[in-house]
């Protein structure tokens, strides 16, 4: 039988499903352990997945030698320890985003995983559509020239969170910042393959749905005199999502599952959904030695970014990257 990588998932509630489903898709995964605080929702995700294992004890999923990466689907300030932990336990990671609730945390989860030797991803799954992987070729191909400004658009409305931790700032660390704005800003910097160099902008807690950040605007500049917008509302009765690149030759244009080059819809050649495509990646980096995908050290500049973000709207200045 071909070598598979034993994976246990931590946390089995709502985003799990999405991981727990890719796990079944991907041949190279198998799914050894579910926990969660829960002990009757550890045992139902085991039973509909198949889990040899399930219960409430994230020690006994660090020292079963069936389990060599863990899947960590939990609040925001929980992401932290529970990663440094797998990391000293020699398990590899793959953690939902945003990596944590702010930079330091993941500094500090970034070099467990190097004293440690194992590996460390981020679930920036927004990487993984079908749409930004297409888009990507488009940007390495060059055809759209020098990028001159980014202009990102996501316009919903929330009525109400799926969970109860998500309405505290303690453990979620806000709304669209580190829901929605941990995968904007990363899919921006990875097409753009770039960091900024000024960040600025605003937020505002207007919402009903928590106190978190509902409303506002992100701003970059980049070394090479490219800018950079996002402007958001989780609080819109009128829906839009949408990521344009400017260059100097031609505009690209995601706008959900469509994508556009100029005017000319362009044909999308990636179709496996972006859970599966993400587990798949980090598996068979795993199985042939690393690194695997959205590397933590990576995932950094997301994490500063948003702080900046925090600090500028607090300020109402520009932060130096």
């Amino acid at each position: 039988m071909a070598k598979q990588i034993g994976i246990a998932m931590v946390g089995c509630g709502q985003i799990a499903e999405a991981h727990f489903k890719a796990v079944q898709a991907v041949t190279g995964a198998r799914l050894i352990w579910c926990v969660d605080m829960i002990a009757t929702q550890a045992q139902t995700a085991a039973e509909r997945y198949g889990a040899p294992y399930f219960g409430t004890d994230y020690n006994e999923v660090l020292a079963s030698t069936e389990v060599e990466a863990v899947v960590l689907c939990l609040p925001h300030d929980l992401h932290l320890p529970f990663s440094v932990q797998a990391s000293e336990a020699g398990k590899h990671v793959l953690v939902e985003k945003p990596m944590a609730l702010n930079e330091i945390e993941a500094q500090e989860m970034v070099a467990a995983a190097d004293r440690a030797g194992t590996q460390l991803s981020v679930g920036q799954s927004t990487r993984f559509m079908p749409t930004f992987q297409e888009a990507k070729k488009v940007m390495v191909s060059g055809r759209i020239g020098k990028v001159l400004n980014v202009i990102h658009q996501r316009l919903f409305m929330i009525e109400q969170v799926s969970t109860d931790w998500r309405r505290s700032q303690a453990a979620c660390g806000g709304l669209y910042l580190p829901l929605f704005g941990s995968h904007d800003v990363d899919a921006i910097l990875w097409l753009l393959n770039d960091q900024p160099s000024r960040v600025w902008g605003a937020v505002r807690a207007c919402g009903k749905a928590t106190d978190g950040d509902s409303d506002g605007f992100i701003g970059l500049e980049f070394a090479d005199g490219k800018i950079g917008s996002l402007a958001f509302s989780v609080q819109s009765k009128h829906v839009k999502t949408e990521t344009v690149f400017v260059g100097d030759t031609a505009t690209l244009a995601i706008r959900r599952d469509k994508l556009f080059l100029d005017e000319d819809e362009l044909e999308i050649s990636v179709k496996e959904n972006s859970f599966v495509l993400q587990m798949r990646q980090f598996v068979d980096a795993l199985l042939a030695g690393g690194p695997t995908p959205t590397q933590g050290r990576e995932v950094l500049r997301v994490m500063r970014t948003l702080d900046l973000v925090r600090q500028a709207s607090e300020t109402g200045t520009q932060m130096v990257f």
